[in-house]
């Protein structure tokens, strides 16, 4: 929490919700070791990409897409023959930001992963502590035991902001197979402490205006030497995770300026 509040790192993340043929969507409890918000209930998988080649790929998401296809053989046991990344439906980004306890805490740009498929389970104990499918009506139940803190259940703070704001609408396309047409990765909802609660759409597509990106990913620093650099620096940061090569160029720009509007430095090395 002291490099989140004082310093303002960011770190980078995706959550991936999986639904079954029924359109249950599989939740999972979180292992009593993990560092951050141990044994609360939250979406199918959360994690963060790594600094490797393969998850700092350019062009549809696909960077973000391996780095959820590799956490998710990690956490759950699902081989990556199972949930080939091209299944993987990229529909938003949110930035937030949640302390844990004292000392731990989250602030994050989490890429949203959508993904419809049946799979065999083989959880990883050091990882999940529990598993279980939900329907709607069982979510609900879920969130009402959580708000009034019945059975020591506890949801994850961006599991709840994703259900408070985009589940139930995602989770009819879902149903109906529109997920395509639902998704927005221009615009970055910033929920949950992590700036103001609005959303911010790409700022070159609003004028027209075109800017080169940078290239590569990288790590986050502290310090300016003026605001080129800093902006420069952080979508240079970001651009791993792209879609189409211009898009690329214009949208790791705007995602800089915003980030500069929050003072944040970007991190893509910590693991959850």
């Amino acid at each position: 929490m002291e490099n989140i509040e004082s310093r303002k790192v960011l770190h980078r993340a995706f959550s991936v919700f999986l639904f079954n043929s029924k359109y249950e969507l599989l939740l999972q409890q979180r292992s009593a070791t993990k560092v951050t918000f141990p044994l609360v209930w939250t979406n199918t998988c959360c994690s963060h990409p790594l600094y490797r080649e393969s998850e700092l790929v350019e062009g549809n998401f696909l960077g973000v897409r391996n780095a959820a296809q590799r956490k998710l053989f990690d956490e759950l046991g699902i081989p990556a023959e199972a949930l080939p990344v091209d299944r993987f439906t990229p529909l938003g980004r949110m930035l937030y930001k949640a302390p844990s306890d004292g000392k731990w805490g989250e602030h994050e740009l989490d890429y949203l992963l959508f993904v419809v498929a049946d799979v065999k389970l083989l959880p990883n104990p050091d990882e999940v502590a529990d598993v279980r499918y939900v329907n709607r009506e069982q979510l609900k139940e879920l969130l009402e035991k959580a708000d009034a803190g019945e059975e020591g259940v506890k949801l994850s703070p961006w599991f709840r902001l994703v259900v408070d704001n985009f589940l139930l609408k995602w989770w009819d396309c879902v149903e109906s197979g529109t997920l395509p047409e639902v998704a927005d990765m221009k615009t970055i909802h910033k929920l949950g402490g992590g700036g103001e609660d609005e959303d911010e759409e790409d700022e070159e597509e609003r004028s027209g205006g075109r800017r080169e990106g940078g290239g590569g990913g990288g790590v986050g620093g502290v310090g300016g030497r003026g605001e080129e650099e800093k902006e420069h620096r952080a979508h240079r940061q970001l651009e791993a995770v792209g879609g189409g090569e211009q898009h690329q160029a214009n949208e790791n720009q705007s995602i800089g300026r915003e980030l500069e509007k929050e003072g944040v430095t970007s991190n893509n090395t910590l693991s959850n």
